[in-house]
């Protein structure tokens, strides 16, 4: 049967107060704000932009559960309650993809993929639970037994992002209730909405109250989860700029640790042997444009080997229209909607003046469908005169707009490449093994791929990477991604 979204959308209920221990609270802050459609430009939902006395509450909350025996129940107890919370969110699985699409503007079928791809995070974790971990140390002594294991760090707190309300949250909450932890959540103010309710979804699934609890807010409520003295560890997903300031909040506070993913720029690069291999525009034109650019990984600096590049810039005109059809978000067959805020879609069009105050030579990439008059819309686009000295081919834009930037050997590859303050991701296209080998080890990215075709790689949570430079630092994915959650202690038992 086919989804009425519009009428799905119409018997949305959204609620933006704190949820707390187990359950919604009225908010100790008198303070609200609106979320709105980025759409229509309506508003949606009046959220409570909690305070520092929200905030206590709820870690006060994590604590006392954490305290109270999450810390040390069983694993495979551990894991029910994950599996729980899995079926949870897919039970919810058209609610969380319609907050998501209304809130941020993302596609709902790329919605429903977000949400498909948070239960799989918390399915992974599940199993990962009760995998082995720790070491018996070699000691020389014969009455020495030296060991080394893996314990939760307590409270952490979850600061994510708006580009992926759900996903990008779950990555983070998943490994670290499964290591032990309690989470405090606060959601980006855009788009908060998804992850009030998973926190309820939590309940409602059976997880103890306190082990998820989520309150929205803007930047003060963000420092005063980071600078508060009982949480242990801060997970982050967001800008560079911001990250630092919660950094410096955690250590100002009790020297918590600090997960860290603070954007990037990654590049594309296509070398000259590389024209004809299978999806190449069509993974170029993916990579940069998908979710209307508002990717962390999203591969907006197109480095190309001279003289492919006028030809390269054509393929990935037609691959753009054939891929992305702009339009309604909650229309199934859309697959590129609007800007998520308005915001947003001002610092975007603002690259457009920089670009052409640079001399970029900025060229609008056309999708299927009709650019509608109203919402945070911005077309996809290439800068095809960029070099890396430019604003538009060092700094991140989070929108849909390439650089282009000629190389001329593989050391000039190189040297483009790592000529920025990011290291995320990058792709390199390539028929060349030996030259693909160097590269991937003189690269300073967390994560590259390496590709003779548009074929689907191997999904996030399997594939642990840590990032370079100033996009941040701390492990996400696989069981690392769960150590990351986790401190070392080494105990030994001496008896004589």
């Amino acid at each position: 049967m086919t989804t009425d979204w519009h009428a799905a959308a119409r018997r949305i209920a959204f609620d933006g107060r704190p949820f707390i221990g187990g359950d919604a609270r009225a908010p100790r802050s008198r303070a609200s704000f609106a979320t709105d459609c980025p759409f229509t430009e309506q508003s949606l939902a009046m959220i409570a932009d909690g305070n520092a006395e929200d905030i206590d509450r709820a870690v006060s909350a994590a604590r006392h559960c954490f305290a109270d025996g999450w810390r040390s129940i069983a694993p495979d107890q551990r894991q029910a309650h994950l599996h729980a919370l899995a079926d949870g969110i897919h039970a919810a699985r058209d609610r969380l993809a319609l907050m998501d699409c209304l809130e941020m503007g993302m596609p709902i079928s790329n919605a429903l993929g977000a949400v498909d791809e948070a239960v799989r995070f918390t399915r992974y974790y599940a199993a990962a639970i009760d995998q082995p971990r720790g070491e018996v140390v070699h000691a020389d002594a014969a009455h020495v037994l030296a060991m080394n294991w893996y314990e939760p760090r307590g409270v952490v707190g979850i600061i994510s992002s708006w580009n992926f309300p759900l996903l990008v949250a779950v990555a983070a909450i998943a490994p670290a209730i499964a290591a032990g932890n309690t989470v405090v959540a606060k959601p980006s103010p855009v788009a908060p909405s998804s992850v009030l309710a998973l926190a309820r979804i939590a309940a409602e699934a059976g997880l103890p109250p306190g082990v998820i609890n989520a309150v929205a807010g803007g930047g003060e409520t963000g420092a005063a989860l980071a600078g508060h003295d009982d949480v242990d560890q801060i997970g982050f997903v967001g800008s560079a700029a911001t990250g630092r300031r919660i950094m410096v909040a955690a250590g100002q506070s009790n020297g918590k640790p600090v997960m860290l993913e603070g954007g990037g720029k990654s590049p594309q690069i296509v070398f000259a042997d590389a024209v004809g291999l299978d999806g190449l525009a069509d993974s170029i034109a993916a990579s940069a444009f998908a979710n209307s650019g508002q990717i962390c990984v999203a591969r907006t600096r197109l480095l190309v080997e001279r003289g492919i590049a006028d030809a390269l810039i054509d393929w990935v005109r037609e691959a753009t229209a054939r891929l992305f059809t702009v339009g309604d978000p909650l229309d199934p067959l859309v697959s590129y909607g609007p800007l998520a805020s308005r915001a947003q879609q001002g610092r975007v069009q603002s690259y457009l003046d920089i670009g052409a105050a640079e001399k970029a030579d900025h060229r609008v990439i056309a999708t299927g469908g009709t650019m509608p008059e109203k919402g945070y819309f911005v077309p996809p686009g290439i800068f095809a005169a960029a070099s890396g000295a430019m604003r538009v081919a060092r700094e991140e834009i989070f929108g849909p707009l390439i650089a282009l930037i000629p190389f001329s050997d593989e050391a000039d590859a190189v040297r483009i490449a790592n000529d920025t303050p990011h290291g995320l991701a990058a792709t390199l296209w390539t028929r060349d093994i030996g030259r693909a080998r160097r590269m991937a080890r003189d690269i300073d990215a967390g994560r590259i791929d390496i590709r003779a075709s548009a074929a689907m790689g191997a999904p996030l949570h399997l594939m642990p990477a840590e990032p370079f430079g100033g996009s941040g630092h701390g492990v996400l994915g696989g069981q690392q991604g769960m150590r990351a959650y986790q401190r070392l202690k080494s105990v030994q038992i001496i008896t004589g």
